[in-house]
């Protein structure tokens, strides 16, 4: 070959890639929005436009896991939002809509994922979907936004839920903002709700993991059950990039920090980083969710 061929063949590979992957983000799309509907192999394989002789080792390879597997995984994790945020639907209710046939092979199935039963999540829930993520990460590398705004993020007070420990009971301190949320009057279309992310839930020991879970709220925050603070996000100059889709894994948090910044010839300021979940509430699926990620610059 040529040396001058190299690079049209490496663009060539990278766009054929591209294709691939985009062919099986149209799958977990429509998975995420018909978790109770047709998600048949005939279907699966129409939708990424493939021979559904190759659907199979194809989803795999993109997303290193078989779909059948990524499916399951997907229903235990919506069965676990409900049963977190959706206290009065009965458990049996939340197994028939997760795809099992009773509640015995709902139970067993949660239990491996999440380490408890539906019962004891409920009462103290520990997210444990970990296994998703490489899969998650592998199909966004290739799909995700890379246009980065540089924005004037205004002062904003807010109500604040402080965490520290381990990432997967991170999920407690969002119920808790909820049911402050719900006692103060301050609904999911009310106020922002952001998330100022202290260090990397994937390379920081789970006791030292910080997050605060916020809404933006001017009010004045009196003794409450839930350990609600007030807080504010300083103003300043930030980056802001736009993420589409599940929240699971946010690839361009990572591009931001490992390939804009160092050839941006900005300079952080001493602020963590800080998500803006643009949608929130039980109604909105993954598919839809809008998160914009803020770096703050001197």
């Amino acid at each position: 070959m040529h040396p001058e061929n190299q690079p049209q063949a490496s663009t060539s590979d990278h766009n054929a890639r591209q294709a691939y992957a985009a062919r099986i983000e149209r799958v977990v799309d429509y998975v995420n929005a018909n978790l109770d509907g047709d998600l048949s192999l005939a279907t699966l394989a129409r939708i990424a436009n493939v021979s559904p002789f190759h659907f199979h080792r194809q989803f795999r390879a993109c997303t290193g896991m078989p779909v059948a597997r990524f499916i399951r995984l997907l229903r235990l994790r919506r069965a676990a939002l409900l049963l977190a945020f959706n206290p009065t639907r009965s458990i049996t209710d939340i197994a028939l809509a997760s795809g099992f046939d009773n509640p015995q092979s709902f139970s067993r199935a949660f239990r491996q994922m999440h380490g408890l039963s539906p019962a004891g999540f409920r009462r103290s829930p520990r997210w444990a979907s970990a296994e998703l993520v490489p899969a998650m990460a592998a199909l966004q590398e290739t799909q995700m936004n890379t246009e980065v705004e540089i924005v004037d993020f205004p002062t904003t007070r807010v109500a604040a839920v402080p965490y520290q420990g381990p990432p997967e009971q991170e999920l407690t301190a969002v119920m808790r903002l909820v049911a402050w949320r719900r006692e103060n009057g301050v609904p999911p279309d009310r106020g922002m709700t952001l998330g100022i992310h202290y260090n990397d839930p994937l390379s920081t020991p789970a006791h030292e993991y910080r997050i605060d879970v916020c809404v933006s709220y001017d009010g004045e925050i009196g003794p409450n059950p839930h350990g609600v603070v007030s807080g504010e996000i300083p103003g300043g100059r930030c980056a802001r990039i736009r993420h589409l889709g599940t929240r699971e894994y946010i690839a361009e948090a990572d591009w931001i920090y490992r390939d804009w910044l160092p050839g941006s010839g900005e300079v952080l300021r001493d602020f963590p980083p800080f998500f803006h979940y643009v949608n929130v509430g039980p109604d909105v699926r993954e598919d839809d969710m809008i998160t914009d990620v803020y770096l703050p610059l001197v």
